[in-house]
């Protein structure tokens, strides 16, 4: 048997790498938009949904959740956050005051760096908001988005978020109402459980623990958002006031979460032990480059506390244990 070689056309070739090029860029051009939140909404809202779904009865009306099948629907509620806050980040980059800004404080994000123009990103939103519509239909979580897309017009379309810092801290702690509640019930399955009447006290919570400590993220954004004309609570009242209206409150919901949930001593630990390191980065460190890393710290905090409930309830892990002992 003979085998025919066939040359490939080089300008064949070169096209074909030229989309593979652009459809590379592409993507990265999409990530740029959310990768700053990755880690402050899409891993922390996940854990809560997951969490949530994994405590059982505390939270939803599944009395007994299997663990591998609430672990198996993970990258399912990834996805609906990361859709979420793709259409929160690209409705809010796209506005001339936020390139300003950005172009300060973040400028490898597409619309500063000039990745995309504002007209594509126009388009793209056009394309993304139908696409989050119809991926909640299937995921679940679609009373959650929809809501969501209201309070980005409120935010982002009515200026909220420039408007007063407790009216933008408000906004944010209804946004993280909508993550929390629609990664829950995505994690929990949809059409199969949802949440129950405790879990609406604990969504309260989670939104006072959001009004009263977001500011954090605004601690080392102060420099764009003097140029943007942002009143953000460091800048209206100054930082010493905002660094202690960060410090008092983590510490305040270090004890009362897990007094919420009745725990013993190692909720408290785990809570408080994360609080009073966030609460004294923030009030010690005070570089942005410290700030920044406070950030990080204030992420993990919230996710400690979304461990909570598990650590009132953790059925599901010994049930799980009990049938391989079994």
């Amino acid at each position: 048997m003979s085998t025919e070689h066939v040359d490939k056309n080089p300008q064949e070739t070169a096209e074909t790498v030229s989309q593979e090029k652009s459809l590379r860029f592409h993507l990265e051009t999409i990530w740029l938009f959310t990768a700053n939140d990755i880690q402050s909404i899409v891993y922390p809202e996940t854990a809560f949904g997951i969490f949530s779904a994994l405590s059982g009865k505390l939270l939803t009306t599944n009395t007994s959740p299997d663990l591998l099948e609430v672990l198996s629907r993970v990258s399912r509620v990834v996805l609906w956050n990361w859709l979420n806050v793709l259409l929160f980040d690209v409705a809010n980059q796209r506005l001339p005051t936020s390139i300003i800004e950005d172009s300060v404080n973040k400028g490898w994000r597409p619309l500063p760096s000039q990745r995309l123009s504002e007209a594509d990103t126009r388009r793209l939103l056009l394309t993304i908001v139908p696409l989050v519509f119809v991926a909640s239909l299937y995921l679940g979580g679609m009373e959650e988005a929809v809501a969501m897309m209201v309070l980005t017009w409120m935010y982002n379309d009515l200026g909220g978020a420039d408007e007063n810092y407790l009216v933008r801290n408000l906004i944010n702690a209804f946004g993280f109402i909508c993550y929390s509640s629609g990664a829950t019930i995505v994690a929990a399955g949809y059409r199969q459980h949802a949440l129950n009447n405790t879990a609406y006290s604990w969504l309260a919570i989670i939104a006072g623990i959001i009004f009263t400590t977001l500011q954090m993220q605004d601690m080392a954004d102060m420099e764009g958002d003097a140029v943007r004309g942002r009143r953000t609570l460091p800048l209206v009242h100054g930082e010493g006031i905002a660094r202690w209206s960060i410090a008092l409150p983590v510490m305040f919901w270090s004890v009362v979460c897990p007094a919420f949930w009745g725990l013993h001593v190692a909720g408290y630990t785990a809570s408080l032990a994360v609080g009073a390191v966030l609460a004294f980065r923030v009030l010690m460190f005070r570089t942005v480059a410290a700030d920044k890393l406070t950030w990080k710290v204030w992420c993990l905090w919230t996710s400690i506390l979304y461990l909570l409930p598990l650590f009132k309830d953790h059925s599901v892990f010994d049930r799980f244990l009990g049938s391989y002992q079994g």
